[in-house]
C-alpha cells in the first residue's frame, strides 16, 4: 500500500480527480457544458495554491478572449477548417501580447472547443461555454487551495541527497582521472549536467514550499528547515562551479605527479567530500596537504609542472575555502530517501 501511494496515488492524481468530479457534478446540476469545464479543470491543477490562484486571475480573461474571438469566427465564417486556425492563431497572439502567457493554453482550448455546435444564438453559447470554463478554473483553484495542501520537504531532500552524491563522486572520479592519466568511466559532463537538473528541481521545491505557507499555516522550524535547505542548494550550485572547471581542463596537460603529491591531493580529496557530506561535522582538514597545495600556488613548484598544476590546486583550495565557511548548514540525511 505504502509503494502505491509513492509510485501512484499522488496528492496531484487525488486533486485532478477530485477537481474533475466537482465541476462535473456542478455543471450537470445546472445543465451545463461538461466537457469544456472538465478540460479546463484538468489542464489547471497548479502545483501549489500560489499559482492556482495566480494563474487563474490570468487565464479567466484569456479564456473570455479566446471565447469572443471563436464565437466571431463562427458567426463570420461558419464551422470550417479555416474558422479553427484564426481562431487558434489569433487567441495565441492576442494573449502573448497582453502578456498573458499562463492563460494561453486554455484559452486557445476554449476557443477551438467552443466552434463545433455553435448555433444562431452565438451571445449565449459565448456566455454558457466562458460560464463553463470559469467553472472548471475556479473549482480546480478551491480544490486545490483546500485539499491537501503539498509538502515538498521528501522532494527536496532527494535531490539534494542525489546532488550531495553527485557532487563527491564527480571531485573523486574526476582528480583520480587527473593522478593517474586515465579516462574515468564514468562520463563525467554529463554527470555535471545530471548535477545541475537536480539542484534547479531541489531549488524549484523550495520555492514551491514556501509560496504555499504564503496561504497556509506552518511551523517556524519547518521554515527555518527549507531556507536552510536553499542555503545548502547554493552551496552545492557553487561548489558545481568549481567541479565544472576541473571537468573541462585537458587532461592531457597535467605532467606526472611525485608520490607526495598524489598522496596529498588524495587525502585533501577525501576529507572535503566528508566535509561536503557531514556540513555540521567537520573534521580538521590535513594541514600539510593544505600547506603542499597553497606553497605550489606562490611558486615553490617546478615553473614547467606549474601553470596545470596550479590550476586544480587552485580549485582545490577553492572548495576547501567554501566548505570551511558554511559549518552551519544542515545536512542532508545520510540515508537514502526511501528509507527516510
Amino acid at each position: 500500500m505504502k509503494w502505491l501511494k509513492q509510485r501512484f496515488i499522488g496528492g496531484r492524481i487525488v486533486k485532478t480527480g477530485v477537481a474533475v468530479f466537482l465541476t462535473a457534478l456542478i455543471c450537470q446540476l445546472f445543465n451545463l457544458p461538461v466537457v469544456f469545464a472538465v478540460i479546463t479543470a484538468i489542464v489547471t491543477i497548479e502545483p501549489t495554491a500560489a499559482d492556482s490562484i495566480k494563474k487563474g486571475l490570468i487565464r479567466f480573461p484569456a479564456s473570455a478572449i479566446g471565447a469572443s474571438i471563436a464565437m466571431l469566427a463562427t458567426f463570420l465564417l461558419g464551422d470550417h477548417a479555416i474558422t479553427y486556425t484564426i481562431s487558434a492563431v489569433l487567441t495565441i497572439w492576442i494573449c502573448y501580447k497582453l502578456k498573458l502567457e499562463a492563460g494561453m493554453l486554455v484559452a486557445t482550448l476554449t476557443a477551438v472547443a467552443m466552434i463545433p455546435g455553435a448555433d444562431d444564438h452565438f451571445l449565449l453559447e459565448f456566455i454558457k461555454r466562458l460560464g463553463t470554463t470559469g467553472i472548471g478554473i475556479l473549482t480546480s483553484t478551491l480544490v486545490n487551495f483546500v485539499l491537501m495542501p503539498p509538502k515538498y520537504k521528501s522532494q527536496i531532500i532527494e535531490f539534494l541527497y542525489l546532488a550531495q552524491s553527485d557532487v563527491t563522486k564527480i571531485l573523486t572520479e574526476r582528480m583520480n582521472e587527473l593522478l593517474d592519466q586515465k579516462p574515468s568511466a564514468l562520463n563525467l559532463e554529463s554527470a555535471s549536467n545530471e548535477l545541475r537538473s537536480q539542484l534547479d528541481r531541489a531549488e524549484t521545491f523550495c520555492r514551491y514550499q514556501l509560496q504555499e505557507w504564503h496561504y497556509h499555516s506552518y511551523k517556524r522550524e519547518e521554515m527555518n528547515e527549507v531556507q536552510m535547505y536553499q542555503k545548502k542548494i547554493y552551496l552545492l550550485r557553487q561548489l558545481s562551479y568549481h567541479l565544472s572547471n576541473l571537468v573541462t581542463l585537458p587532461t592531457d596537460e597535467i605532467p606526472e605527479w611525485s608520490a607526495d603529491e598524489k598522496q596529498a591531493v588524495r587525502t585533501l580529496v577525501s576529507q572535503l567530500n566528508n566535509r561536503i557530506i557531514r556540513s555540521g561535522e567537520q573534521e580538521p582538514v590535513d594541514p600539510a596537504a593544505l600547506a603542499m597545495l597553497r606553497n605550489a600556488l606562490k611558486g615553490e613548484t617546478d615553473e614547467e609542472e606549474l601553470p596545470a598544476k596550479s590550476y586544480i590546486y587552485f580549485e582545490l583550495l577553492s572548495i576547501h575555502a567554501l566548505l570551511r565557511k558554511r559549518k552551519s548548514f544542515v545536512s542532508v540525511p545520510s540515508a537514502k530517501p526511501e528509507e527516510l
